[in-house]
């Protein structure tokens, strides 16, 4: 593939503000010259996770990570070096320069073709629903029967896949897409390894199509809608839908259906809406009720719940149905909600009410007295395990309060566990100390399986004050250029370790000082070679060192990489002593007294 120029990467990171890269993953707030929020690579209550725009680096003192913009969009978007400069290129409105005059279709990476093609699919379908006489039908039925407007399907890019099986396929032949991106989208179905366009067939045929987005805005997969059109022939004919299956671009458990919409309008101290499905969330945006997002077609997972709550909302509004169904549904999201950190509030509508009809009926009024007369997770739950009609039995109210208790056991505040063990024990009518004092007797649940112990630490292969010692001397050299030309003429390159990366990253930079291959360490990023390099870079410049003579303490560091390497000689030495023939021992001990009284004398060195 053909090479980004240097100068055009270079160009990203002067050009690029950090953090305009990290906040549609984190919810930041500044703090100092800093930003700072909750970790987007884990779970944390507290936030540790910290951007540094002036130094353009992060760091995440949860996990350990660390790096720059590339590395950030690598992790969170599982992308190539090289695919990561283009993804932040596009987003910036960067022109990228090529070595070797730019890269063909054919060389571009699969999931940025992958990407371009779901576009491309996008605007044919969203051309198809608005223009072709098969989709008359399919615009009377947007307008007439669902209540959308024209200007709703418009703004959602609403389309319509034509009900014949090469359609799609022959257009995508016409603009050149590769086969090897339309065999990994999702889109078609072809034999492995087919290189005929005419040989792909449509998934989605004769259906209403709504794009899903990731929080980039990027199309990713498609929920397709039944329609009178679609084909008799279709595998999939009685679903009502069907959606795009898993590919390099979309986990469908990692996704929400508009949180790309719903995170640019929510606000502090605001709430997200959670509904059932894509159009439940488009008539929710179409009468004002902008934060509205939808799972996937499943059940709610871990990551969806994280990714809520990476934009710290007040809370989290469910709105369900009224039935046996929507309250089960409920009852599953709570021990995930509880894990998050996030409070739910449950908004039921009547038993057989549909929330489409209501809000078309009402609009965004219509949530209001379901506001009122919402449940938290605490309240659903006993609620569901109590009789109704009637007051409980003993039995009954402890049976609740299991339920209560096992719950709990997701929550990890004792101060949290303690509250809501006191609103339930109000709620079933028993005594707040008495409920405390159950769960406090209740064992936690059993995993679903037993970890293996975990293997003992291997014994450090090198001596830290050595690792140390070449940490600390990148570290002044960065932070204090004026000495590293210098450094680089002096330097014994055979005291640095280069079995770690910190190692091969020092050498490399003074020898490229020192040959003049770069000016300055400021042009550092000329060298890097390996994502360890630049989360290594991140932890550097996240470090705050007090030097009062840095000069000193670069001698200091050399001083102590000499003497391990020395100390590393005169212990082969003595190995090799043990195993030599007599008449070669005593030139090895001479040798090994001469570098004795070498590392005796105190390095002579001044910069």
């Amino acid at each position: 593939m053909a090479r980004v120029k240097q100068s055009s990467i270079e160009a990203i990171k002067h050009q690029v503000n950090l953090v305009d890269v990290v906040s549609p993953y984190a919810q930041l707030k500044k703090a100092g010259r800093s930003w700072k929020g909750l970790s987007p690579f884990t779970q944390e209550k507290t936030a540790s996770f910290y951007v540094h725009p002036d130094r353009g680096f992060y760091k995440c003192f949860s996990t350990g990570e660390g790096g720059d913009c590339f590395t950030f969009i690598m992790k969170q978007e599982n992308l190539e070096f090289i695919e990561a400069v283009e993804f932040l290129a596009k987003k910036f409105n960067i022109t990228l320069e090529y070595e070797a005059g730019g890269p063909s279709r054919e060389e571009m990476s699969l999931r940025k073709q992958i990407f371009e093609l779901h576009e491309l699919a996008t605007t044919w379908f969203h051309q198809q629903f608005l223009e072709s006489k098969e989709a008359g039908p399919v615009r009377d039925y947007w307008k007439n029967q669902r209540g959308f407007t024209p200007e709703t399907a418009k703004e959602v890019k609403i389309g319509y896949a034509p009900a014949a099986r090469e359609a799609f396929a022959l257009y995508c032949k016409e603009r050149k897409v590769s086969t090897a991106a339309m065999l990994q989208s999702g889109l078609f179905f072809a034999r492995e390894g087919e290189r005929n366009h005419e040989y792909f067939k449509s998934r989605f045929r004769g259906r209403l199509m709504i794009p899903i987005r990731d929080v980039q805005g990027r199309v990713v997969a498609f929920t397709a809608r039944q329609l009178p059109q679609t084909p008799e022939d279709d595998p999939a004919r009685e679903a009502k839908y069907v959606n795009s299956p898993e590919t390099p671009i979309f986990h469908k458990g990692r996704i929400l259906f508009g949180m790309d919409h719903a995170r640019t309008h929510l606000k502090d101290g605001e709430s997200f809406l959670l509904v059932e499905g894509q159009l439940d969330a488009i008539r929710c945006w179409s009468v004002g009720l902008h934060t509205a997002v939808a799972p996937q077609g499943t059940a709610i997972t871990d990551d969806q719940m994280h990714l809520l709550r990476r934009y710290e909302p007040k809370s989290i509004e469910c709105l369900l149905d009224g039935d046996a169904a929507g309250r089960k549904a409920a009852l599953r999201a709570m021990p995930l909600a509880f894990k998050a950190g996030l409070e739910f509030r449950f908004l039921l509508l009547p038993e057989k009410a549909d929330p489409d009809d209501l809000l078309r009926e009402q609009g965004a009024a219509a949530l209001e007295p379901l506001r009122q007369s919402s449940k938290s997770g605490i309240e659903l739950l006993v609620a569901e395990s109590l009789p109704a009609g009637r007051s409980p039995t003993t039995n009954e109210k402890t049976t609740a309060l299991r339920a209560v208790f096992d719950l709990l056991h997701h929550v990890p505040s004792e101060v949290a566990r303690e509250d809501y063990i006191r609103i339930a024990a109000r709620l079933v009518n028993v005594d707040p100390m008495a409920a405390l004092r159950d769960f406090q007797k209740v064992p936690p649940p059993r995993p679903a399986f037993q970890r293996e112990e975990a293997a003992p630490a291997p014994k450090a292969t090198r001596d830290p004050l050595l690792t140390q010692a070449t940490w600390e001397l990148l570290w002044l050299v960065l932070h204090h250029p004026e000495h590293a030309q210098k450094l680089s003429e002096i330097i014994d390159y055979e005291w640095i370790n280069t079995d770690s990366t910190t190692g091969r990253l020092l050498s490399r930079l003074l020898a490229e000082l020192r040959e003049g291959m770069i000016e300055s360490v400021d042009q550092i990023e000329n060298i890097i070679d390996t994502i360890e390099e630049r989360q290594l870079l991140a932890d550097i410049h996240s470090r705050e060192l007090s030097i009062e003579a840095p000069a000193k303490q670069i001698v200091s560091c050399l001083e102590r990489l000499r003497r391990n390497h020395v100390d590393a000689q005169i212990k082969q030495l003595k190995q090799q002593i043990i195993n030599a023939a007599p008449e070669s021992q005593i030139d090895l001990m001479r040798e090994q007294k001469a570098l004795i009284r070498n590392i005796a004398q105190p390095l002579q060195l001044t910069l």
